[in-house]
């Protein structure tokens, strides 16, 4: 990791280096005025990308899936983790609660709820969801040959249940993301649990369950773009504050942050 730092130190002080050492020096109006055009146009390609349904697709699954691979150098460094503070923790709730955010969904949608979608439409776009990730993740699991943790098996990369959890959170937040943020934040909360009970039940590596949750993701945004290939504009409801909460309406001084600090206190993962 050092490595890796002193190579990206590296390269932004040669960057900035050049950028402050322009070749056309005989044209100073075109030496300043270039920078700023660049930075424009490479601002608005940025804008395009950002904006775009591939970008929004992959923004959260991607990232997740490589950081599972990343850290699967240092999976026993975060099991140690568990070992010191949780040897004998064994609890069965992560079998339910991967399924919690899907039960939530289908009885706010029997109970009349408006969700973006139409019974058949929803169906559909969850139904190739999880053929997507179930097909993923047991060809991962029948090719990698992954011990668990408690040497149970070897079907242990990536997680099933994480992946299942995040697929159900995605669907709910598909499906009724439109009425509150915490919507969001409940679904994907029940989903970090279960992929944090995973381990704290000595089934899951941490990359394992860092895998399963970008898999479940990414399975039900390409399953929600196949069913909208289908549909079309068929069975599907718009609404007027889809994607537009603004985090920053209600500012509280309470805030939560998820993400991972390197080192962790005492335990060398360098």
């Amino acid at each position: 990791m050092k490595k890796i730092a002193l190579c990206i130190v590296s390269i932004y002080s040669f960057a900035l280096l050049s950028a402050q050492n322009p070749t056309d020096s005989l044209n100073t109006e075109r030496s300043d005025s270039l920078p700023i055009h660049v930075t424009n146009s490479f601002s608005k390609r940025l804008d395009r990308f950002s904006s775009s349904r591939f970008y929004q697709m992959t923004y959260i699954g991607v990232p997740l899936v490589l950081g599972g691979l990343i850290v699967k150098s240092e999976d026993d460094h975060f099991r140690s983790l568990r070992n010191d503070y949780l040897p004998r923790f064994s609890r069965h709730a992560d079998d339910y609660m991967q399924y919690a955010p899907a039960v939530i969904m289908l009885g706010m949608k029997a109970a009349g709820v408006q969700s973006r979608s139409s019974w058949g439409r929803m169906i559909a776009s969850d139904a190739f969801s999880a053929i997507l990730m179930g097909s993923v993740v047991n060809t991962l699991k029948r090719t990698t040959n992954v011990e668990r943790p408690d040497g149970s098996n070897h079907h242990s990369f990536p997680s099933g249940h994480t992946a299942t959890a995040f697929m159900t959170a995605t669907m709910f937040n598909k499906e009724y993301g439109h009425k509150s943020p915490w919507i969001g934040v409940g679904a994907y909360g029940m989903a970090t649990a279960t992929g944090v009970m995973r381990m704290a039940n000595n089934k899951h590596w941490l990359s394992d369950v860092l895998t399963g949750a970008g898999i479940g993701i990414l399975s039900t945004e390409i399953g929600y773009y196949l069913a909208d290939l289908i549909f079309k504009d068929k069975g599907i409801n718009r609404f007027t504050n889809e994607n537009t909460f603004n985090r920053m309406d209600k500012p509280s001084f309470l805030s939560l942050y998820l993400g991972l600090n390197v080192p962790l206190s005492g335990y060398d993962i360098d």
